[in-house]
């Protein structure tokens, strides 16, 4: 049997009304290339429906590969699991709370079957009920990048979102060290493998327009600047300790991310000090220590509207890249 292109890989738990939206729209679209993709649900020890839910995939006919731990592993672990699950060249990490436009699919085959790419990274847009009403077809242009200080600049921290990347497995498995650095705790376990990938990388691709939907205000459990600060920090020097240009854009993409939500509403996140956060994480850079440190420490009116502003127009500009 010939390697399938791309592996569809959905870690879940207690999702199973999510897993559902996402599913019924999906598996058509994977039907029309079922020579080519093949699809996993990981499954982190559901106990509603999920199980159930799958069976009735299968018993209908579709191609789903239901997996199911024996107990809770916790989420980092099942995302790693879902990598561990990926037999194609490609594989493609998708939330069950994702929603997937009816083309993205074929957009996705026909990018990869025309190059070889590291990374393909998906623009995403909140999901929301008229969005998904929206049947009708999306840009399917994407923009290519043979830089990966570009291609990082351009998606910004976006490219920690697991289910916007599209990454090439084969290709990341020429690591020998891969296994041995993914770490655990940190609530982004995937970056030991896109990191890498960015770094090796010559070739890399985004969709111009968002071919798919993330659930909004469904994140909890874990402690927004902690993340995508000390964590982020510590695998950037981890897997990029040779790379000055790359590590200073993705670090200054997070510290602008980051800097919006100072200001502003955290949502479902973990309460937290962000400001010790910011040191270790930014320190060394120096638009940190001149201009963001003193905005985030002077905490009046003026630094408040001067940071919304900054980071309003970065927002802007990623997201007509």
């Amino acid at each position: 049997m010939n390697q399938a292109l791309l592996s569809i890989c959905i870690p879940t738990f207690n999702r199973a009304s999510y897993l559902k939206r996402l599913l019924d729209d999906l598996l058509p679209a994977i039907a029309r290339h079922h020579q080519l993709i093949n699809i996993f649900i990981i499954d982190n020890a559901s106990t509603d429906q999920t199980a159930a839910l799958c069976d009735s995939y299968i018993q209908a006919g579709h191609a789903l590969n239901y997996v199911r731990n024996e107990s809770n592993i916790g989420a980092d672990a099942n995302a790693v699991r879902a990598f561990e699950c990926v037999n194609g060249i490609y594989g493609w990490i998708l939330g069950d709370d994702e929603y997937v436009y009816g083309q993205t699919v074929d957009t996705i085959i026909a990018t990869l079957t025309k190059q070889p790419l590291a990374l393909l990274y998906l623009k995403s847009e909140p999901c929301t009920a008229s969005a998904i009403a929206q049947k009708k077809p999306r840009s399917q242009a994407l923009s290519y990048y043979t830089s990966n200080v570009e291609f990082s600049r351009k998606i910004g921290i976006y490219f920690t979102f697991i289910s916007a990347i599209i990454f090439n497995k084969q290709q990341a498995m020429q690591d020998d060290a891969l296994c041995a650095n993914i770490r655990y705790g940190t609530f982004i376990p995937q970056l030991a493998w896109v990191l890498p990938l960015l770094k090796q990388g010559k070739h890399f691709a985004s969709s111009q327009a968002c071919l798919i939907a993330a659930e909004p205000n469904n994140t909890t459990g874990y402690k927004l600047f902690e993340v995508f600060g000390i964590n982020l920090r510590a695998l950037v020097d981890a897997f990029l300790p040779d790379q000055p240009r790359l590590r200073k854009a993705i670090l200054s993409s997070s510290m602008w991310f980051l800097a919006s939500f100072f200001y502003g509403n955290r949502g479902n996140f973990k309460q937290e000090n962000p400001k010790p956060a910011f040191d270790q994480a930014f320190g060394e850079l120096r638009v940190y220590r001149l201009i963001v440190r003193p905005l985030l420490t002077y905490q009046n009116l003026m630094s408040k509207l001067c940071v919304k502003t900054i980071c309003r127009f970065r927002k802007n500009i990623l997201q007509q890249a």
